[in-house]
């Protein structure tokens, strides 16, 4: 992504790829997370990296009933 596009900037109509690109960049800290999940971490860095998780999911869950 070349440049930071808001979510709200997108509702007020800027481009689908716009979109797509907030789409591929929250999909990507969630892989993230999950390799670093997957090759192991602490008990306290996987509570954190579960906890951000969770977050990074429910905005992909909110993004995709934003851009429906």
């Amino acid at each position: 992504m070349n440049e930071n596009v808001s979510v709200l900037d997108v509702m007020d109509g800027v481009s689908f790829g716009s979109q797509r690109d907030i789409r591929d960049e929250v999909a990507a800290m969630d892989a993230s997370l999950r390799s670093a999940m997957d090759k192991g971490l602490s008990p306290e860095d996987m509570k954190v990296a579960q906890a951000a998780r969770k977050a990074v999911q429910s905005a992909l869950t909110i993004i995709e009933k934003l851009f429906a």
